[in-house]
């Protein structure tokens, strides 16, 4: 069959054709295996030189048909031959259908053994740069110069697959000392674009994943080092809308995960949502400013979160759980804190410079919290131990206790705040034999907590301790500063009183076999002056064998016991404490203790001041006489007597009373009464016996008379005229003349030890007034020479059991 002419015509055009692109083909092809490789050479040893580092490989092919550019073992060098980058294997191919539609389109780019050096050199000061920071700018100052009137033009670019494989990451800062290395971790990104679906050249998307495998690194500036056993990052970016990028990112950290969606819009604004599932908390532990390490035998997080940034307006809120928490000290086998669930449920922190930081917790729960406090056998808590600082690091302003605390920009709200279950161990080594308490079914609960000046929250705690006490209070505390500002009760019921033998042994030297007691604790503070009230309902107490060389002061609670208890068995004191909590020197507890053991050293040599203390007697300074006289002011002649009433209640105590007095002060009172009872007496002014001797009143003429009177008698008659001629009549002439009879009346040592044995006496028949079978039971010791107080001159006494 004859072809037509045309036809052959077509048939000999398409050939020629064909044949052309064939040989242009042809042409392509070895142009780029012969010629593009050694152009490509050429080009980047030239650019190399140009901006002064070096960029090379070993090889490079090129697959033109597939446009495929495969490059062997690629690295950037900079001038001191330190490598930046270096890629054992480089693969791009692009896409011929992506680039038919003017789109550079990559079908794959992988990246095999990367390895990557971020480093800043050691210079003086901090006016270095990052190798990589250089080696940009060394890039953008050969870069054309752009011409600002040529169109913008938006060119899209597609990667369908990206990857990384066995890349490894190295960071290095001599001025911080940081020097960490990442290994074996990987990138996966897949099909990533400038553009979004409707083709607009906006933002960002694709979908991404990056292994990091095992992760440790240091903090810098901390000291800290953070571990990870498998870390891996996958996710997808779109654009939500024209104006925003959006994010979807998923952490893997060991067994734990983040869910994570972020929207950053044009407004440079960020809203995300956060949901944390099985995070363990144990590589985060190290973080914490202890002077030793922790580790964490247990916790997790769980949580939801949203976040949202605008400007410096920083804004998260959600709910945050954390479970099974077990925190050890290294080197200790039991836990120091641990609880089963700790829920933070409606929280809300805002921060910016403008207000400040914020935080509101709509409640805060923890169940079943366990503490362990520990005293070491230094008397250092293991609290201090891990958190006090050291005393090099405390400022002058923080050890005075002067100083005046800044404003707090950080304001905390929490409606409400519950521990339930819980328990506290309490050990102190201290002490021998060791004291251990256990506080058990511990409930405490908050209201309205706030660290805004002057804000009181109220609460109310209960709980067992030591096996059967109970333990309950309430009251209210302000949280800015809990020990300046607060108004609390506790009460302590039937605890044993064997449970704090290792204390009594160590401080008193005694066992205790039995008892009970109850406590009764007020303590308020206002803005640092604390008063505290501490009521001690002792029962059946039992006291047990001496400690056997005991070195401290031992205390008589023999006594106190018999002295103190009644009826029934029971002893009901109340010691009263006051200071400032502000004072280096302040401590609630070490006053209390120090007012007991001063109360029972003095139940023997002192029982008024003691018994006064305790009992309410008032006489916190004892018993006193009037100096000069055989006299006790009415407050002490009641609490005489009162003391009577109260030893004759204890049928096997006995009491020896020894008259005092003072060389100095009872000499010249001794004069001076001498004197006015002379001077009144002969004035013609009565003096009832028993009765204070009052000073004269020298405005009266019957007193005046007896002053010269008296005057003449001791000092006679001449000195008496020269005194009348030589000074004006008046009220100095008569105080001096006064003085001069007081220095004349002489006053001897039996006169004194007389006026010590009269008062004695007077004190026992105060005693025995309203008591007559008493007599028996009080003596009178031998005189003793004292030094006068504030109040007077004291009576000393002696308190017997039999």
């Amino acid at each position: 069959m004859m072809m037509s002419p045309q036809l052959l015509t077509i048939r000999i055009c398409l050939l020629r054709i064909a044949g052309a692109v064939i040989a242009l083909i042809f042409l392509f092809w070895g142009a780029c295996h012969l010629w593009v490789p050694g152009a490509i050479r050429s080009a980047t040893e030239s650019y190399s030189k140009k901006i002064g580092y070096e960029i090379g490989y070993q090889d490079l092919s090129i697959s033109p048909l597939r446009l495929r550019i495969e490059i062997d073992s690629l690295r950037i060098v900079d001038g001191q031959q330190r490598q930046l980058l270096g890629i054992k294997k480089s693969v791009l191919m692009l896409k011929w259908s992506r680039l038919m539609i003017g789109e550079v389109g990559f079908d794959e780019i992988l990246f095999d053994e990367p390895g990557m050096l971020l480093e800043k050199p050691s210079t003086k000061g901090n006016s270095s740069q990052w190798n990589w920071q250089e080696f940009i700018a060394a890039i953008t100052r050969n870069l054309p110069t752009a011409d600002p009137t040529a169109p913008k033009k938006n060119l899209k670019i597609s990667v369908d697959e990206f990857m990384v494989s066995n890349g490894s990451f190295e960071v290095s800062d001599s001025n911080s000392n940081v020097h960490e290395r990442f290994k074996l971790f990987s990138v996966e990104l897949r099909d990533i674009a400038n553009y979004d679906k409707q083709g607009d050249v906006n933002g960002v998307r694709g979908e991404y994943g990056l292994k990091l495998g095992a992760l440790s690194f240091s903090l810098p500036g901390l000291n800290k080092k953070i571990s990870f056993g498998h870390v891996a990052i996958k996710g997808a970016l779109d654009n939500p809308s024209p104006d925003a990028i959006g994010a979807q990112i998923d952490l893997e950290i060991d067994h734990g995960r983040i869910h994570s969606r972020w929207d950053l819009k044009a407004d440079k604004s960020i809203a995300g949502k956060m949901q944390v599932e099985n995070l363990s908390i144990a590589p985060f532990i190290g973080l914490l400013p202890t002077n030793k390490d922790l580790q964490a035998q247990g916790g997790v997080i769980q949580s939801e979160l949203e976040v949202s940034l605008k400007g410096d307006e920083l804004t998260i809120s959600g709910d945050l759980h954390l479970q099974d928490v077990d925190l050890l000290e290294q080197g200790q086998k039991q836990s120091l804190v641990k609880w089963k669930l700790g829920d933070i449920n409606q929280f809300t922190y805002r921060s910016s410079k403008a207000s400040g930081s914020s935080l509101a917790i709509n409640e805060l729960s923890i169940r079943e919290p366990m503490l362990q406090f520990e005293i070491d056998e230094k008397g250092f808590s293991n609290f201090r131990r891990l958190f006090a600082k050291p005393i090099t690091e405390t400022s002058d302003a923080e050890k005075s206790p002067l100083a005046v605390k800044e404003k707090s920009s950080f304001a905390l709200d929490i409606k409400t705040f519950r521990l339930s279950e819980g328990e506290m161990q309490f050990a102190d080594l201290a002490m021998k034999p060791n004291l251990k308490i256990n506080l058990r079914g511990f409930n405490a609960n908050f209201a309205n907590v706030s660290n805004l000046p002057n804000h009181l929250a109220s609460m109310t705690v209960n709980g067992v301790l030591a096996g059967s006490g109970s333990m309950r209070g309430h009251g209210q505390i302000a949280f800015d500063d809990p020990r300046r500002n607060n108004d609390l009760t506790l009460s302590f019921k039937n605890i044993p009183l064997n449970a704090f033998n290792p204390a009594v042994m160590t401080f008193a030297g005694y066992q205790i076999t039995s008892g009970r007691v109850n406590l009764n604790l007020h303590y308020s503070a206002k803005d640092a002056e604390l008063k505290g009230s501490n009521q001690i309902v002792i029962k059946k107490i039992q006291l047990g064998e001496e400690v056997a060389d005991f070195q401290g002061k031992k205390l008589p609670l023999g006594l106190a016991i018999a002295l103190l208890e009644d009826s029934d068995d029971t002893i009901d004191v109340t010691i009263n404490i006051a200071g400032n909590v502000d004072s280096p020197e302040f401590s609630a507890s070490g006053l209390v203790w120090q007012a007991i053991s001063n109360v029972l050293t003095n139940v023997a040599t002192a029982p008024f001041r003691a018994l006064g203390a305790l009992l309410g007697m008032g006489a916190n300074d004892g018993v006193n006489a009037v100096p000069g006289e055989a006299v006790f002011l009415p407050p002490d002649q009641d609490r005489l007597e009162k003391f009577g009433d109260f030893l004759a209640k204890k049928p096997h105590a006995t009491l020896e009373l020894a008259g005092t007095y003072d060389l100095e002060a009872d000499k010249a009172g001794f004069a001076r009464v001498a004197a006015n009872f002379a001077i009144l007496k002969a004035a013609g002014i009565p003096i009832s016996p028993g009765d204070t001797i009052p000073a004269p009143d020298f405005s009266d003429v019957r007193v005046q008379s007896g002053l010269k009177s008296v005057y003449a008698q001791y000092l006679g008659r001449i000195k008496l005229g020269q005194r009348l001629i030589t000074l004006p009549d008046g009220e100095t002439r008569n105080e001096q003349l006064h003085t001069e009879l007081i220095a004349s009346i002489p006053v001897t040592d039996e006169d004194l030890k007389g006026l010590a044995t009269k008062r004695a006496k007077l004190a026992k028949s105060l005693m025995v007034k309203g008591n007559p079978d008493l007599s028996d039971r009080i003596g009178l010791g031998e005189v003793k020479i004292v030094s006068a107080g504030r109040d007077g001159i004291p009576l000393e006494v002696e308190l017997r059991i039999k």
